[in-house]
């Protein structure tokens, strides 16, 4: 039971830090687009 318990549980967390790394990419990935597209606006003005 209290092992079973444990898998479940690592399994959880396993879940969490994917989707915790998916997050933090597109975070990362939304920061580079806007910093992007500033550059883009300074350039055209």
């Amino acid at each position: 039971m209290s092992t079973e318990n444990n898998a479940q549980q690592s399994n959880e967390q396993l879940k969490a830090q994917k989707l915790f790394a998916q997050w933090r990419k597109d975070e990362t990935l939304y920061k580079e687009d806007e910093k992007n597209s500033e550059n883009q606006t300074k350039k055209d003005h």
